[in-house]
């Protein structure tokens, strides 16, 4: 005998139920026989069925209380198993495999799990590289998002970075930067597509004619030449802004990848401690005394070979 299933992928929604099924050729009874659903290991299946009986005892864990057998088609070689509450780790190949004495057989099935996750949400995050930076934000989306930015005329817009990681609950939270340096730029749309469902959400954000005249003089400037140390001396990453501007009612951020968490922030005259990278942690100090000008410098303590890399200044 042989064992056929879905040539097509499964497609359900995280929360949502899916029916996984699978037909013994030619059609006989499967009754007598041991049926074993499983993703990658048949010794930890996700059901089991065995002699007329739901085998537990060596049940995948994330599955017990999750998964239901049923056997309407039994007598016809029809088995299906329905998975309830989807959770994005359910994504992905699972194996359709029956036993009948010395007879074995079987068949792959793929499963995919979908969501669509919260709208992006567009802030302006201040004044980087001689441009505006915005920030796009996204979370409970699976599988793993696209992101792109638009102008006003729908043109495609390069982002600066992208950054993505998975919560605890397997979906993905997306963050990506766009800088915008065209002073004329009035409006920007940051768009999340689904690959799997092919549906996306989008927002956008004006730009204020106050900020953009601003974007066409302000600047910030750092250091024109890489700034080399040795492990064990201290670091001093200095940044200004251009023309000469009060810093002190800013809020004043350098970062790595992305921008949460920083290796240092500065806002309301004080360090906020509580966004600081781990890493980063009683190595740093500001030196503030020219603030005033629009000119801070961050000091890193006993450097490491891991602060190797790149920096970015951001005034807001």
């Amino acid at each position: 005998f042989r064992v056929t299933g879905s040539a097509h992928p499964i497609l359900a929604m995280v929360g949502e139920d899916a029916l996984l099924t699978c037909q013994l050729l030619p059609k006989r009874t499967t009754k007598h026989m041991e049926v074993r659903w499983y993703r990658s290991e048949p010794s930890s299946p996700v059901f089991l069925y065995r002699e007329g009986d739901e085998v537990t005892e060596i049940q995948m864990e994330e599955y017990r209380g999750r998964v239901e057998w049923i056997e309407d088609g039994i007598t016809e070689g029809s088995v299906a198993l329905k998975i309830h509450s989807l959770r994005p780790s359910d994504h992905g190949q699972y194996w359709c495999h029956f036993k009948d004495g010395n007879y074995l057989a079987e068949t792959s099935l793929l499963l995919q799990v979908a969501s669509l996750g919260s709208d992006p949400y567009i802030h302006m995050d201040g004044s980087v590289e001689s441009g505006l930076q915005l920030v796009c934000t996204a979370k409970g989306w699976f599988p793993e998002p696209q992101v792109s930015w638009k102008d006003i005329k729908g043109e495609n817009l390069l982002a600066f970075s992208n950054y993505n990681f998975q919560d605890e609950d397997g979906s993905f939270y997306v963050e990506s930067t766009l800088v915008v340096r065209d002073a004329s730029t009035e409006a920007v749309s940051c768009f999340i597509h689904n690959p799997s469902l092919t549906e996306e959400k989008g927002s956008d954000i004006s730009i204020p004619e106050k900020l953009r005249a601003e974007m066409a003089s302000l600047k910030v400037i750092g250091p024109s030449q890489p700034i080399l140390v040795r492990v064990g001396e201290d670091i001093q990453l200095t940044c200004s802004l251009a023309p000469r501007t009060d810093a002190r009612s800013m809020e004043v951020r350098w970062v790595r990848s992305h921008r949460h968490p920083a290796v240092y922030v500065y806002t309301d005259g004080a360090h906020v401690a509580g966004e600081q990278m781990a890493e980063y942690w009683g190595r740093t100090a500001l030196l503030s005394d020219a603030i005033s000008e629009g000119r801070l410098t961050l000091q890193i303590n006993d450097a490491r070979t891991s602060d190797d890399g790149k920096y970015r200044c951001l005034f807001e």
